[in-house]
């Protein structure tokens, strides 16, 4: 019987695929139809239908060639919100707290169409107010765009906003794509829950995406704000939920009453070839519209030095020892290769921030030798944390920079130092003037390349209280516009051929910084993939792979495996302490990396301003590796990319000790030497 049923549903979405171009083309007009206890949009490209009935019920999705049905009776909590009224009224609601009006027709033109789904909920004795669920295609488009609203009295806020939440069903087989770092695969197993706080680390772009079999479902918030929020997924035995959790801001909401509206939509689809199809085609050109993504690698207009820069080391501390092995590291690998230094101040790293200065006595002629040796040096420092026992947190009244939670506390993070920091508003004009004048001074005195500012692409935005700041309480876009408003500030003060530098790769700020430094893809949890590389690669300078952590062997399988993605994703490569790669035991691996810097050299005609289009895994003698922490990967791997001038060439390594003839899509065979990187032009 199981049988039958996967047949006749295999055989449904064959139909759906053939026949429903055929009928309604491309470029059909949108319509509503009620039919049978249904009411449907379509616009040839992709329909919904709901139930018309006294239940809000999502019954079907077709798009991109195949059908999916929601699981049944899994669409009850389409939203939840948290309410803020007079006398501390704080209540949790949800749709079956009130009363489900239906749906009626809020818009129907050829051109777009909309749904609105109405519950009546109740203030109190004698008030009530409407909340509404907007659903929305127009012609031509793959995507249904949602959004939530409600009317509200005076006196009456939303503190937080569950929406949408959408029930798929999963198999054993189901995936779902993160947007962590590079981008991470998870098996969507049962009782499985993840997240992506935006922007962070762990959520560097505005969408996440489940995959079963070669279908995918894209479910995104094309904000051009960058709001913070986040992204969630939560897997039972069979169904699992994916939504977005919003704090918001207070000026969301008018004072004196009336409508509370996301300031976005979040936009669902299906594509029948897969997650990454689906991000090239829907959130590529989203990113086109973003003051963020609008700008060109070339427009950049990088220092050639940096261009040149196919590899960094990591010198620490300013001690001979530092200086021994960093010169032999500059000697081996060549003066191009770039130089991030740590602990170059007298403070403790993470104790007294941020009071960097005055620098270790060694730093300055240390850094000027390796700068006489060709390479180019860029120092740590933080641009978030301010240790609230530091001399200038007292001077500087830090306390009244520090982003406030709800109650009025103060947000600290710990770190290896095993001191609480506070995180400091980027809103705080105190903070502004203090990071300028910091990147100003470690410039002009102690003549660096550069400055690379930890955190701000990394960390999360919280949502800030403060009644000092100079933005409306809560979550909201002002974490994004006044980080840009700082670094735009500290950018004006930047001197020609100077660059800044962060931590990971928060697409929000990706035009402020001129490289970002990629480590924190989670290791040994998931599968990395190329997510960030096919919607940025042509517009983002990126350096690194994943940490290097220090139970990991730089003579180790995942050390290489880690710079060949790097070199294959368009990646600067290394980011590692000179004293590890020069190291005896390491003798194979720097031959290789070095090899690697020498191969990426001469594609920067690819990679700098062209587009990674797609990973290439040739299939012949391409044996499985197994990869400590990384999971496993074929022996040969390689990249599609198109360049900026139209050049069309796949990037091929081989990470074996082996040799291996491999064999590509258009049957052609190539033989690979152990350690090996090669470039096939093509037409």
């Amino acid at each position: 019987m199981k049988r039958l049923i996967c047949k006749i549903v295999w055989l449904t979405n064959l139909l759906v695929l053939f026949y429903y171009p055929f009928v309604y083309p491309a470029d059909s007009p949108v319509k509503i139809e009620r039919k049978e206890g249904k009411i449907t949009l379509d616009n040839g490209l992709i329909r919904l239908s709901f139930s018309s009935e006294n239940q809000f019920k999502l019954t079907e999705m077709t798009g991109g060639g195949y059908s999916w049905i929601p699981p049944s009776g899994s669409s009850n909590i389409l939203w939840q919100f948290t309410l803020k009224g007079p006398e501390g009224i704080n209540p949790l609601v949800k749709p079956f707290n009130g009363i489900y009006e239906g749906v009626e027709i809020k818009e129907n033109t050829t051109k777009r169409s909309v749904l609105a789904f109405k519950w009546k909920m109740r203030l109190s004795k004698n008030r009530y107010y409407p909340v509404r669920v907007l659903v929305s295609l127009e012609q031509g488009a793959k995507l249904s765009e949602w959004n939530i609203e409600m009317d509200l009295p005076e006196g009456w806020k939303v503190a937080d906003v569950s929406f949408p939440r959408i029930t798929v069903n999963r198999s054993d087989s189901s995936k779902i794509i993160m947007p962590a770092g590079w981008g991470i695969e998870y098996p969507l197993e049962a009782c499985a829950n993840y997240s992506a706080q935006y922007p962070s680390y762990n959520g560097v772009m505005q969408l996440m995406c489940m995959q079963t079999g070669k279908e995918a479902l894209y479910f995104a918030t094309h904000d051009v704000d960058a709001s913070i929020k986040t992204f969630q997924v939560k897997s039972e035995k069979a169904n699992a939920t994916l939504s977005t959790e919003i704090v918001t801001s207070e000026a969301w909401t008018p004072k004196k009453g009336g409508t509370f509206k996301l300031p976005w939509n979040t936009s669902i689809g299906l594509c029948a070839d897969g997650w990454e199809q689906a991000v090239i085609d829907w959130y590529r050109p989203f990113s086109f519209q973003t003051v963020w993504g609008s700008k060109s690698f070339a427009s950049h207009n990088l220092p050639q030095w940096l261009l040149n820069a196919d590899m960094w080391l990591r010198p620490h501390f300013t001690t001979k020892e530092t200086q021994y092995w960093l010169k032999k590291g500059i000697e081996y690998f060549g003066p191009d290769v770039a130089c991030h230094w740590y602990r170059w101040h007298q403070i403790e790293y993470d104790v007294n921030y941020p009071e960097f200065f005055p620098p270790n006595k060694e730093f300055v002629p240390m850094m000027k030798e390796m700068q006489n040796l060709g390479t180019h040096v860029i120092p740590y420092i933080n641009g978030r944390l301010w240790d609230p026992f530091s001399e200038s947190y007292k001077k500087m009244n830090g306390n009244s920079c520090s982003c406030r939670k709800e109650d009025g506390s103060i947000y600290t993070e710990i770190y290896g130092s095993m001191i609480a920091n506070t995180v400091t508003c980027p809103s705080s004009d105190t903070w502004r003037q203090i990071i300028t004048q910091l990147v100003e001074k470690i410039q002009t005195d102690l003549g660096t390349d550069g400055v690379y500012i930890d955190q701000i692409g990394a960390a999360p935005g919280v949502p800030c209280w403060a009644k000092n700041h100079p933005h409306a309480p809560g979550g909201g876009e002002f974490w994004h516009k006044s980080y840009r408003e700082l670094l735009e500030n500290v950018r004006s003060k930047l001197q020609p051929e100077k660059i800044l530098m962060t931590e990971e790769n928060a697409e929000c700020f990706m035009d402020l910084f001129d490289v970002m430094l990629m480590v924190n893809t989670p290791q040994g949890t998931g599968n990395p993939v190329p997510l960030f590389p096919l919607v940025y690669s042509d517009r983002m300078m990126l350096t690194c792979f994943m940490y290097y952590p220090q139970t990991e062997k730089v003579n180790s399988m995942s050390f290489r495996m880690k710079n060949v993605l790097g070199l294959l994703w368009g990646a600067q490569l290394g980011w590692i302490k000179p004293e590890l790669i020069m190291s005896t035991e390491a003798e194979t691996e720097a031959a290789f990396l070095r090899e690697m810097v020498r191969f990426r050299k001469k594609q920067h005609d690819l990679i700098y301003g062209g587009q990674f289009m797609k990973e290439v895994i040739p299939e012949g003698d391409n044996p499985i590796l197994y990869v400590p922490n990384m999971g496993k990967t074929p022996a040969v791997r390689g990249s599609l990319w198109i360049g900026a001038d139209g050049t069309k060439a796949i990037l091929m390594v081989n990470m074996d000790d082996h040799s291996h003839k491999v064999r590509l899509a258009d049957n052609s065979e190539i033989f690979f030497d152990a350690r090996q990187c090669i470039r096939i032009n093509s037409q």
